[in-house]
């Protein structure tokens, strides 16, 4: 699934990212990787609200459709 349609406080691992060129080294260099963990918190207005490790980060919803999640545990 896309992060944009995540389920709200769960925990999601990245499992692909769907971008090229600079949205894909954007969303590296945020740590959003496969593999990656995070938690989809709320969506705020159309901007998708994630935790990653210590810290939250606001995603347009264009991008959160970039990124693909599994719940963590492969469910």
């Amino acid at each position: 699934m896309y992060l944009a349609f995540a389920p709200y406080g769960e925990s999601l691992v990245v499992t692909g990212v769907r971008a090229d060129g600079n949205v894909k080294r954007h969303l590296e260099s945020l740590g959003i990787l496969p593999g990656c963990v995070m938690t989809s918190l709320y969506d705020n207005g159309g901007d998708v609200v994630v935790k990653i490790g210590d810290g939250k980060l606001a995603l347009g919803k264009s991008v959160a459709l970039k990124v693909e999640v599994e719940p963590q545990g492969g469910k």
